[in-house]
């Protein structure tokens, strides 16, 4: 099974977009393919799934048979690819349906349960099973009609460990980027033991 790796890019945090690129070097499984969608942008407003499905139609073009979507300011482990590979020859969509995030603007965390569907940035799906998927106007919700979608398709859940950033850097999907989530993370200690070493420090330097 080859699987390709797609950035969705807006050029507005390039060093958020370096780090991930780094990121994606250091994983023990490495895509076949990474697209880096990063032309200028169209307007103001999201174009989010005009990157996706860019991204997806050259992976095709290519001969990929899986599409990871990694958002470049979300926290990977090295060993992300390696969670779902396993299951890449059974399932038409892997995803985790627990989420974690984290507010570097007022250090805060929280888990959420989304209930048969991952987030975006912690969703693969084998190109083929798109064959009836009708992609939506753009904005920044492609995650709800992915998994809506999965729902008649074959489906996996898997602990990614993968963590997502609020940092309130260039243009935000999320509203998480500007409230406190849950619980308080003042050191952040709780980062420093959720992420690797040379993240924590990456981290700690955007928001200094």
């Amino acid at each position: 099974m080859k699987f390709a790796a797609i950035i969705p890019d807006r050029n507005d945090r390039p060093e958020l977009t370096q780090f991930c690129l780094k990121q994606l070097s250091r994983m023990t499984i490495q895509p076949d393919r990474i697209y880096h969608i990063n032309y200028t942008p169209k307007g103001e407003g999201f174009d989010l799934i005009d990157r996706v499905t860019d991204g997806v139609f050259r992976a095709a073009k290519d001969g990929m048979d899986w599409c990871f979507v990694i958002e470049n300011d979300d926290f990977y482990p090295a060993n992300y690819f390696d969670r779902f590979t396993p299951y890449l020859d059974k399932y038409d969509f892997i995803g985790d349906d627990h989420t974690t995030y984290y507010n570097l603007i007022n250090r805060t965390f929280s888990t959420f349960d989304h209930g048969f569907r991952a987030s975006l940035f912690t969703t693969a799906f084998r190109i083929s099973a798109l064959n009836l998927f009708e992609w939506p106007a753009d904005g920044p919700n492609l995650d709800i009609h992915l998994w809506k979608y999965a729902r008649h398709r074959k489906r996996k859940f898997i602990e990614s460990s993968a963590v997502g950033i609020k940092h309130g850097i260039g243009l935000c999907g999320g509203n998480g980027h500007h409230r406190k989530l849950r619980t308080p993370d003042p050191d952040m200690e709780w980062l420093k033991a959720r992420v690797d070493g040379e993240a924590y420090e990456f981290y700690k330097s955007i928001i200094l």
